[in-house]
């Protein structure tokens, strides 16, 4: 049993899996105690288990190999494609058919084939190798702002249908704390719009405003326009109300992802059914929609909360919460003027209520 002992520790040096150092060192122990059973009861495993692995060790001459897991695959398989159609099917597609028409040829000679399966054919078989997975840019990379109103995204999109036999621009803009959004459709696109959409957006806002994040078009900077030295009406509005205009790098939309997420919102629930005979009756019904929006429909990226539930939320946790010190102020700003624009806003829309059913039971 010695040599047997000197062979299984040179094994052990050569070796790092754990399950076959397992089995070597139940070999070890079987020697070391003269008992292959009492062996066995300490280390938890069957006899049958020690003479299946001691049998095979010794019938590969105390190689490795002898105690590794074998692959229980079949060598063939009644199923697999004679080489005869592999043949065919190669030469079907030197013509240039794929996968696809291929399939659709050998129907029609009554050889039933998946194209899944000729693919494999094509493809020699290999293994299809797995994508790794690329790192996302910081940009792309999820975040929320802890105070509702420090950034909001402004983005414009068209409108697909002509409305009233015109062709509309829908400006949009939504706060990426809390998702609250607004939005408003004009006959053109320039800074007179933008300048306009600007004063609705405050009128209708229910918490102050610190950043607003834009892109490079001429309806919100003049910054690729050299030509143009006066002051851009965006940049102007913006000086007046204390606010930051910031601009994205060229060709990365991604920055406003949530905005242009938004966008696709609209095409889900709102354009499909919009009205489109006169421009006032489409931003009446667009109106109602931001309505539903912003305290109705919840929201996923706010685990299932409203955007007006979001920023109740807000207003209760952030009063304990820590800022960096630059927020400070606009946190401080934010606790103080919210309530207020929010029960503002209520009464508001408690009068347009009470109008609505007075005007109702007139009629």
């Amino acid at each position: 049993m010695e040599k047997y002992s000197q062979k299984i520790k040179e094994l052990k040096k050569k070796t790092r899996d754990r399950e076959v150092k397992i089995k070597l060192n139940l070999f070890m122990l079987a020697i070391k105690l003269g008992s292959v059973t009492e062996a066995c009861e300490r280390r938890g495993f069957s006899r049958s288990f020690y003479y299946k692995w001691w049998n095979r060790m010794l019938k590969s001459k105390f190689k490795l190999k002898g105690l590794q897991e074998e692959s229980r695959r079949p060598g063939t398989s009644p199923n697999i494609t004679s080489k005869k159609l592999e043949k065919r099917i190669k030469k079907i597609a030197r013509r240039g058919y794929g996968s696809r028409m291929i399939e659709g040829v050998l129907g029609r000679e009554g050889k039933n084939i998946s194209h899944s399966t000729i693919c494999h054919i094509l493809n020699d078989r290999k293994k299809v190798k797995k994508k790794r997975r690329q790192k996302l840019k910081a940009h792309r990379k999820r975040y929320e702002l802890p105070i509702p109103g420090q950034r909001l995204q402004l983005d414009v999109k068209y409108v697909p249908e002509p409305v009233g036999g015109q062709r509309l621009y829908n400006y949009v803009i939504i706060d990426e704390c809390t998702r609250w959004r607004y939005a408003k459709s004009y006959i053109a696109l320039n800074e007179h719009m933008t300048f306009d959409f600007l004063n609705e957006v405050k009128k209708n806002i229910p918490f102050p405003i610190r950043c607003i994040q834009t892109d490079n078009g001429q309806e919100f900077t003049y910054k690729f326009f050299p030509h143009e030295t006066r002051e851009h009406h965006m940049d102007y509005w913006c000086r007046s109300n204390g606010i930051i205009h910031r601009l994205i790098p060229p060709g990365e939309k991604e920055i406003n992802g949530k905005v242009e997420r938004s966008h696709r919102i609209d095409e889900q629930y709102f354009f499909w059914r919009m009205p489109t005979n006169l421009i006032g009756t489409y931003n009446s019904a667009q109106k109602k929609w931001m309505e539903v929006y912003n305290y109705e429909r919840p929201h996923g990226g706010l685990n299932y909360k409203t955007p007006f539930e979001k920023l109740l939320e807000r207003i209760d946790n952030l009063r304990d919460e820590r800022v960096e010190e630059k927020l400070l102020y606009f946190k401080l700003n934010f606790l103080k003027q919210a309530p207020k624009m929010i029960n503002k806003r209520e009464r508001q829309l408690n009068n347009l209520v009470s109008k609505l059913e007075r005007l109702l039971n007139a009629a």
